[in-house]
């Protein structure tokens, strides 16, 4: 009796043991999924808030009909490509700085080629030296030009902030001549060039010495590319004449 109660404690003692070692094997197998599901690092809250304010006056419903929309100005392919639905503008601020986390993974900041270089934005998304150069920036900015920051609480600019439509045409007239002048036609030449990963036009431009920069060669490609913020691994572009 003594020998079939201590073989049967043995016997509890091993499934106990297998039970914990299948919960640990979960718990591991379990932590691994929440780590290939977890997002790149993104950038910064205030670097997007300063691309806003480029790109639209920091304006996330803003719809002037030029074709671009919402506080990042989507192209309606840039937006659909960077996994968003609907219309950019439409969107709640946070859904719009979701998509363009994507398309900044994708195209790097020259998704956003002359905002981005005016705020001193490089690379790709998650980037420690985008974030610091940002934070940086923004910190100067706001040191140097405290009389800045005291017009933005007055009352008066809050009532211009609450009649977007009066606002809208000025805070987009340097981004709309912007898009006009990348369109004007440019002769194209028969040197081309083969889109690879993480490739933009902007990159391409100034990899290749583009008289005009990213806006000649869009220019000279405008037939075949019909979003400057869009472009595919694999494409053939030609350079301008």
């Amino acid at each position: 009796m003594q020998k079939t109660s201590t073989a049967s404690q043995s016997t509890r003692r091993t499934i106990i043991r297998r039970s914990a070692a299948g919960l640990a094997g979960v718990a591991v197998a379990g932590a691994g999924l929440t780590a290939l599901s977890a997002p790149a690092t993104a950038a910064p809250a205030s670097s997007w808030d300063a691309l806003a304010q480029c790109e639209s006056g920091g304006n996330w419903s803003i719809n002037t009909g030029n074709g671009y929309y919402g506080g990042l100005q989507f192209s309606p392919s840039s937006w659909s490509a960077a996994g968003g639905s609907g219309m950019p503008h439409q969107a709640s601020k946070a859904e719009q700085i979701r998509v363009a986390e994507n398309l900044l993974s994708m195209q790097g900041w020259g998704a956003w080629p002359a905002c981005s270089a005016k705020l001193g934005l490089y690379g790709n998304g998650g980037s420690a030296e985008v974030t610091t150069q940002s934070a940086e920036t923004s910190s100067q900015t706001q040191e140097a030009a405290p009389k800045v920051e005291k017009k933005q609480a007055a009352p008066k600019a809050e009532k211009k902030q609450a009649e977007p439509q009066q606002q809208a045409p000025q805070q987009q007239a340097p981004v709309q001549e912007e898009r006009a002048s990348a369109v004007s036609p440019v002769e194209k030449s028969d040197e081309t060039i083969t889109v690879q990963a993480g490739d933009t036009i902007s990159k391409l431009a100034d990899a290749h010495g583009v008289d005009g920069g990213w806006e000649a060669l869009y220019a000279a490609n405008s037939d075949t590319v019909a979003d400057a913020n869009l472009i595919f691994v694999g494409q053939t572009l030609h350079l301008p004449a």
